[in-house]
């Protein structure tokens, strides 16, 4: 029996029952990288079987690896039954596997940030760093996130993680100016946002800040 991402299936061993969720399918290689739920004396109720304790997080086995499986149910994998799949590829697969999962969890944080689902678009983009830091676009789009949602400390510290990646972002440089300014600090905002066009005097957004606060200050005179 072939199974997909989701399946969840058991087989007897001992008279009880050994239930695993499918996590990945690996088609080249043939295998299953699956969770291992303990062993139950019977059946749970298919609705609560994600309740069940979890006795492995994550192995790989060929498909043909169980005797005699049989699909129980379908779900959604979570991001949460994933980590042990993120481990193993830390551990054992090349940087390009890595990147893939990565670029996974960027996009899927992309669409919600489109949704305006700034809370969860942010647990996406983290786990594309998690997987891989020097990811900065996911860096730079939390921090947006942030800036979404208020956040403008949180907001200020990705930036700068940010930068340490790719230090010559005049779009963070002028983005964490953005952010002291909503914070009250004028001065450090300025800063910034100077810096923002030394990396590129072209760069309209800080341009057009530097005009405004020159603006306000003539109002205020």
């Amino acid at each position: 029996m072939e199974f997909t991402e989701g399946d969840i299936f058991y087989t007897i061993i001992e008279n009880k029952y050994h239930l695993h969720k499918v996590l990945k399918v690996d088609h080249d290689f043939n295998t299953y990288h699956v969770l291992g739920y303990a062993p139950a004396e019977k059946l749970p109720d298919p609705e609560k079987v994600t309740e069940l304790s979890v006795f492995i997080y994550h192995f790989p086995i060929d498909k043909n690896g169980f005797e005699n499986p049989v699909l129980f149910t379908k779900s959604i994998v979570s991001d949460e039954e994933l980590t042990g799949y993120h481990e193993y590829l830390r551990q054992t697969q090349s940087i390009d596997s890595i990147i893939q999962e990565a670029t996974r969890y960027f996009h899927e944080g992309y669409s919600l940030t489109d949704q305006k689902k700034h809370e969860e678009a942010i647990e996406k983009y983290s786990r594309a760093i998690d997987l891989f830091p020097t990811l900065y676009e996911a860096i730079d789009n939390r921090a947006f996130c942030k800036m979404d949602l208020g956040r403008w400390h949180d907001a200020i510290e990705d930036f700068k993680m940010s930068l340490t990646i790719h230090p010559y972002s005049a779009l963070a440089e002028f983005s964490i100016g953005e952010c002291y300014l909503k914070l009250g600090e004028v001065h450090t905002a300025k800063e910034y946002v100077q810096r923002a066009l030394a990396i590129d005097p072209d760069h309209e957004l800080s341009k057009e800040f530097l005009q405004r606060l020159e603006e306000s200050s003539k109002t205020l005179r």
